[in-house]
């Protein structure tokens, strides 16, 4: 009976030695200086490009919670630097994309954003721009630690004037093409 429980103590400090590091959950880690000459995800140095980011955010490790459609990727986004879901700062998809796995490739933004999602493996890479990326950016990547997935880019939506604002600037357009009648007359 001895032996026996020796055994399947061995076997349960076996199994759980085995998956202790599967049970550890990711988290999301910011990069404080994203430069895109590289900073490390998984042990690895990943370059992207051509503009580099104010702010990084790396999932690595776990697929975040939740699908990897574009609803589920703005939702992930928006909790993460903290964006309003609608109205102004919120976002809108500009552009997705799936692509063919691969740990270093590029590939082409057909119009401007200030945040890009890229899933990776088991991870996540969120990045942030002061100002728009412009349209037609192809976008650049190396060195992950597995290959991407896919990308969903997202613009902020900008303020949109009030009409008030609207009937002000033709009430002055109006006056100023008044004054300009009553000097020459």
């Amino acid at each position: 009976m001895n032996t026996t429980k020796h055994a399947v103590l061995g076997l349960c400090l076996a199994v759980s030695a085995c998956l202790a590091p599967l049970a550890q959950a990711a988290s999301w880690v910011e990069i404080s200086n994203p430069a895109k000459g590289g900073f490390t995800v998984g042990g690895n140095t990943v370059t992207y490009g051509p503009i580099a980011a104010e702010s990084v955010w790396v999932y690595d490790g776990a697929n975040p919670a939740g699908a990897q459609s574009a609803a589920a990727i703005k939702s992930l986004v928006t909790t993460q630097f903290g964006l309003p879901t609608s109205g102004t700062a919120s976002l809108v998809l500009a552009s997705q994309g799936d692509l063919a796995s691969s740990k270093s490739g590029t590939f082409s933004i057909n119009s401007s954003f200030d945040y890009l999602a890229i899933h990776y493996g088991r991870g996540e890479l969120l990045f942030h721009w002061d100002s728009p990326v412009a349209a037609n950016t192809v976008f650049n990547f190396g060195n992950l630690p597995r290959g991407i997935s896919n990308f969903r880019a997202y613009s902020a939506v900008s303020a949109v004037p009030e009409p008030a604002t609207y009937g002000m600037l033709l009430m002055g357009l109006g006056l100023l093409g008044f004054m300009a009648r009553r000097r020459r007359g």
